[in-house]
């Protein structure tokens, strides 16, 4: 095998271990197997992979097509059954998993292109190709093998080179991320045909890749929200596995410290449901992903794992089958034991930097205890939405107040709506979702708030009696002429209180508070109950006396916009004469709450 070329002072090792050398070795194969024998979640997950692996026998080759302008979607698909059939192959030796995902491969390699114009495209297309070259090579005959190097070379790393296509080197978010660790893989996978392009692509992508971990917060806020935070982080941390042995270093040393810490953010920004806090551009599905278990094996603490401890246990598992990464969760996760999993230590989590939020809950244990996100920071970050001042909520197993999230891209773009372009009066805006209309935020004057903005938080408490935050939202409203302060709390573990206090101006202003939901809303002068799945919550206003709740639909009736079914409004609306102060008391109350809600302090005394 041949040596190792140091590439720009990068120390890596003599010698690369033989095909497979991608996160495999026969060490962890053999741990890996003997925790599937000890622990029923783990053998369940495994049959998964098989059982999903031999059902692709009688699917059709993965047809790569264009959807818009990028085959994205084909592309992790192809990834996705490469890598079941791929861990099923090593799993059980059986050469028929081998040869179906050969088929996938070869088929890939003789495409055209990978579409370097969109290199997310190549970049999912080298990871399928990289690990099937890699754990499939032994099955491979010598025309395969060189057909599908030559395509990982020419078509997977080759354009990487090209400054056409190769900007994701200078950016800072998930995409950076994606793409380095496929050129990573690519790399990995074809050392010894190219062993310089290997050690020089090596190199650069682990340069590169500081960028991004630089946008993480110093206790691990990832800027783009929790689901991108799933999908950047995972495949940075499978790049970094997969170099560990060709390393001296640990990797930690290639490591930012908000990166390290980032396992906090991803932990606490799932609520007892099991659903994520999905501000940003995210959904609220949370699925087991390999990110978090590196984390808690490279931190040393086995916490971080609580919510995939709950999943583990439950053993539901069906979704997934659609997930490209489930061979990774159990490479990277199969030697804990959800035995071993304690709770977290703290019920209130405070994630700074430049988009700042806070978590609280009166439990982790209970699945029906009350959850409350409070999302602060800007609408400039990728990915971004105008949720500045914005919560979600739950209580007794219910989310009642919700963010409904992103939109399909794809419903988006072909409408021609320009997503991404984010200027104040950009086409991102007047989709619903994106715009404060569509959050649990204050709108004025019925505007849409300021680009620039930005809201911080003023001051935190984890005291059991009183868990809550204080954030400045003042300098997100277009209009400067008042301060607008909102704190958001749980009360003796009961109850919620959200409070807003506006100061006097010398110009009239219009104030719509709102609350997404899915519940059924009855509303009765300044008070609201909502029903869903057996359970009720009470919205009651405490200031002004005499705010009238009402219901509204959750859509600007935009032809592009989603239908939102299921959701709408609860809110009220007051108009504030020029030089007065208003302030704004809600207090939501779950069907299980055993006390008599009274009025809180101002927040200044908070």
């Amino acid at each position: 095998m041949a040596p190792i070329v140091r590439g720009q002072g990068l120390k890596v090792a003599d010698q690369l271990q033989p095909h497979p050398r991608i996160l495999l070795t026969e060490d962890l194969k053999r741990r890996v197997k003997a925790s599937c024998e000890a622990e029923d979640c783990w053998q369940e997950l495994d049959k998964l992979v098989m059982g999903t692996a031999e059902r692709l026998f009688d699917e059709p080759v993965t047809p790569i097509y264009f959807r818009g302008k990028t085959m994205l979607p084909q592309a992790r698909e192809l990834f996705r059954k490469v890598f079941f059939l791929s861990y099923a192959y090593q799993f059980s030796g059986d050469a028929d998993f081998a040869k179906r995902g050969i088929k996938e491969i070869t088929h890939a390699a003789t495409l055209e292109s990978w579409n370097p114009k969109v290199f997310l495209d190549v970049a999912e297309m080298t990871m399928a190709v990289a690990i099937g070259y890699d754990w499939l090579y032994d099955e491979m005959n010598p025309s395969e093998r060189q057909l599908v190097k030559d395509a990982l070379i020419k078509k997977g790393i080759k354009p990487s080179y090209d400054n056409t296509f190769n900007q994701f080197l200078t950016l800072d978010n998930n995409w950076n991320q994606v793409c380095n660790a496929a050129m990573v893989w690519g790399a990995m996978a074809i050392y010894e045909d190219a062993p310089q392009l290997a050690a020089k692509t090596i190199a650069r992508s682990l340069k590169s890749s500081h960028l991004p971990m630089e946008k993480y917060s110093k206790n691990g806020v990832f800027p783009e929200g929790v689901m991108y935070w799933t999908y950047g982080t995972t495949y940075h941390i499978l790049m970094l596995e997969a170099l560990a042995p060709l390393l001296k270093e640990p990797v930690e040393s290639f490591c930012s410290e908000g990166f390290m810490a980032s396992g906090q953010f991803f932990l606490h920004m799932i609520a007892n449901s099991g659903s994520t806090f999905n501000w940003s551009d995210a959904l609220e599905k949370h699925y087991l992903n390999p990110a978090i278990f590196w984390m808690a094996a490279h931190t040393g603490d086995p916490s971080l794992l609580w919510n995939e401890k709950k999943v583990l246990e439950q053993k539901d598992f069906k979704e997934l089958r659609q997930s490209r990464m489930l061979p990774a969760v159990l490479l990277l996760g199969a030697e804990f034991s959800p035995g071993d999993i304690p709770s977290p230590s703290s019920r209130s989590w405070r994630g700074a930097g430049e988009n700042e939020v806070v978590t609280m809950r009166s439990s982790w244990e209970d699945p029906e205890g009350i959850f409350l996100g409070f999302k602060l920071g800007n609408a400039s970050e990728h990915h971004a939405h105008m949720d500045m001042g914005a919560f979600v909520l739950e209580s007794d197993g219910v989310r009642w107040a919700m963010d409904m999230g992103m939109q399909d891209y794809h419903s988006l773009a072909s409408k021609k709506v320009d997503l991404w372009d984010s200027r104040q009066q950009g086409g991102r805006w007047t989709v619903f979702r994106y715009s404060n209309h569509g959050h649990n935020t204050l709108t004025i004057d019925d505007s849409l708030m300021d680009v620039t903005g930005k809201a911080r938080l003023l001051k935190y408490s984890d005291q059991k009696d009183f868990r809550f935050a204080v954030g400045d939202l003042s300098d997100v409203f277009l209009r400067k002429d008042r301060s607008v302060t909102r704190g958001v709390g749980i009360k003796n573990d009961d109850h919620v209180i959200v409070k807003d206090e506006i100061s006097a101006s010398s110009a009239p202003i219009k104030i719509r508070w709102k609350m997404v939901t899915s519940a059924k809303v009855d509303t009765n002068g300044n008070v609201a109950i909502l029903k869903k799945d057996g359970k009720e919550m009470k919205l009651e206003v405490k200031s002004p006396k005499d705010a009238e709740v009402k219901v509204w639909p959750a859509s600007r009736s935009n032809r592009y916009d989603a239908p939102n079914k299921g959701a709408s409004l609860v809110g009220f609306e007051l108009s504030v004469e020029k030089e007065r102060a208003e302030t704004i008391e809600v207090l939501l109350i779950p069907g299980s709450s055993s006390m008599t809600p009274m009025p809180s302090q101002p927040l200044s005394e908070w």
